[in-house]
């Protein structure tokens, strides 16, 4: 690229020029030994080492840095050079467009992963495991998977396993917790090990699990142990005059994510129920949120 002719004064030294385009010395220096970009003029004689730019370059310069803020590689734009035409320039930008795209896409799943595990989690701290309660419980989105078959020998894990490699398939993240849906209290107490079906806690997900009072309780064990648990939530309802009226949903509060030992992880079991006599939650606590799932 040829400029035109300045006077000596009209050259600016690396740092000034730096300082005026708002980048480093180290990085202009790096982008003409690459032959990225060159100074307009070098020192001469015992100054051969000083690099000299032009008031001109100012704006070459703000193009080489639009490229680089939106992650276009160096050897690309040495490749347009001086060749660079509307053209070129259409079909490099929605290149990258696409994949600027793809990477948002990303990061916007990973945020709803992270934030699905920190509501768990924030909840899981605050619970009273022997703690049987009556909740209300906001709508929650999730996906539902295919209806377990559990007329053979088939256990938990077997069709877990199934549940995760139709998972794609079915376009269900498993990257979300899994959580295991009983059409109602009945098929929770008769098999509290096999559930109706598995489900991710996909904030995006097409089904929803309703808002409304939830009989809730807690234990600790691997997949699919629940312990006492059923027994008790089925006595606290009949004290407490209780009728079951839709599916129990099991959701791990903390799982394999944040607890190194199985035997730890803590369930939460949430049943539906209409209350015929209503009973106050004994231990009101705050709400920890994240985001709305």
């Amino acid at each position: 690229m040829t400029y035109k002719s300045f006077d000596n004064n009209d050259f600016l030294p690396i740092k000034a020029f730096a300082c005026l385009v708002g980048m480093t010395v180290p990085t202009l220096r790096f982008y003409d030994e690459k032959g990225l970009f060159a100074p307009a003029k070098r020192g001469t004689g015992t100054q051969n080492k000083y690099r000299l730019y032009s008031p001109m370059q100012i704006t070459m310069i703000k193009m080489l840095r639009v490229l680089t803020e939106i992650g276009i590689p160096l050897n690309k734009i040495k490749e347009l050079g001086d060749g660079r035409t509307p053209a070129k320039m259409i079909k490099l930008l929605n290149e990258y467009k696409l994949k600027v795209t793809e990477e948002i896409n990303f990061l916007h799943d990973a945020e709803q992963v992270i934030n699905t595990y920190l509501n768990l989690l924030y909840e899981s701290i605050r619970v009273i495991e022997t703690d049987i309660s009556i909740l209300e419980m906001p709508e929650k989105k999730i996906i539902l998977g295919d209806k377990n078959d559990f007329t053979g020998e088939e256990d938990f894990y077997r069709e877990f396993i199934r549940f995760c490699k139709s998972a794609p398939e079915l376009k269900i993240s498993t990257s979300f917790p899994i959580g295991g849906y009983f059409e109602n209290m009945s098929v929770f107490l008769g098999e509290p090990s096999r559930p109706t079906r598995f489900f991710s806690l996909d904030p995006e997900g097409n089904d929803i699990k309703c808002a409304g009072l939830y009989l809730v309780g807690y234990t600790r064990g691997y997949y699919g142990q629940t312990n006492d648990l059923p027994l008790r939530m089925d006595t606290f309802a009949k004290n407490n005059g209780l009728t079951f009226n839709g599916p129990v949903y099991n959701i791990y509060l903390a799982d394999e994510v944040s607890v190194s030992d199985p035997s730890q992880y803590l369930l939460q079991v949430s049943a539906s129920v209409d209350e015929r006599r209503r009973v106050p939650r004994r231990h009101p606590r705050p709400r920890h949120r994240v985001d709305n799932l």
